[in-house]
């Protein structure tokens, strides 16, 4: 059976490579005048905030490019990013004062589909900067569409959960790991984010400020009553405190034992990324979880 790792390895660098090649022989890098490449369209799943785009140029100016771009030169002869649109708009930025900045040094790849390019695009992406959990998802989302191209022509990945191919896709890009059930809990989570909460909720959970017991409690309430508890909400609280403050104002209560408290965290955790068919051993835990909770019932009537 194919491995999530054999497929990711066709989407990399390395495995666009031939065997005898030499990076810098197959990916040359050369100097591209800024206004003669063009983003991507899969781009635009990534923000391009003008502060955070100005403070990369600044940092450009001070210390040099540490991290070349990755373009590709399109069968027109025009310049497409690959990876690279957040340094490219701060070299166009940098080059408005400057003649020196009007170029960019940029690494040439060649002989990569329109769909490998995608694929790099997002794992790239991945782990460069500090992205949101929304961010995060769309990015894993979009690799979802190349899997199931894969899938259609490999019979032997049928029992290989997509999320578990689309984390080796972004460690074998990255050499940073991350976990299937990551990704999709991650998605998941962007859903809610996006499908049930408040405009400035949302915001405090896409960036990582509110706990997954937050989360919970404000997904169950109206937009308006999210609204009105965001605003009434005592500045500066910690992630913690927030969840202490969404408890007193719907009283939720508190004193519940801390074991159980962390213990019905980890089952909401792996109930969001339980997968269809669990293996024969985490349904004997399951089955060992129920045992318990009807014994920890009856102690509780």
């Amino acid at each position: 059976m194919s491995s999530p790792s054999e497929v990711a390895e066709s989407f990399t660098l390395s495995g666009l490579l031939d065997k005898s090649s030499k990076t810098r022989e197959r990916f040359p890098i050369v100097e591209i005048e800024v206004g003669a490449i063009e983003g991507h369209p899969a781009n635009v799943a990534y923000s391009m905030d003008g502060k955070s785009i100005a403070n990369l140029a600044r940092s450009i100016k001070k210390d040099g490019l540490t991290d070349i771009p990755l373009v590709r030169k399109l069968d027109d002869g025009s310049w497409q990013m690959i990876s690279g649109h957040r340094r490219l708009e701060a070299f166009r930025m940098l080059a408005a004062e400057d003649d020196v900045f009007s170029r960019i040094p940029c690494r040439v790849v060649e002989g990569i589909t329109d769909s490998q390019a995608i694929v790099l695009l997002h794992t790239a992406n991945y782990f460069v900067r500090a992205l949101t959990v929304t961010e995060r998802a769309r990015a894993t989302e979009a690799l979802g569409i190349e899997v199931e191209r894969i899938r259609e022509g490999n019979e032997e990945l049928a029992g290989v959960r997509s999320c578990d191919i689309k984390a080796a896709m972004v460690e074998e890009q990255t050499g940073r790991a991350v976990s299937g059930k990551t990704i999709l809990r991650e998605e998941k989570l962007a859903k809610v984010i996006e499908n049930d909460l408040s405009r400035h909720w949302a915001n405090e959970a896409d960036e990582g400020r509110l706990s997954a017991s937050s989360i919970d409690m404000l997904k169950e309430l109206p937009r308006e009553k999210q609204a009105r508890l965001y605003v009434e909400r005592p500045a500066g609280l910690s992630k913690k405190e927030t969840t202490d403050y969404l408890k007193q104002k719907l009283g939720v209560e508190s004193s519940t034992d801390k074991r159980l408290l962390r213990v019905l965290d980890d089952l909401k955790s792996y109930a969001s990324t339980m997968p269809d068919e669990p293996s024969q051993a985490d349904r004997e835990t399951i089955l060992e979880i129920k045992r318990l909770s009807a014994r920890i019932s009856k102690m509780a009537v």
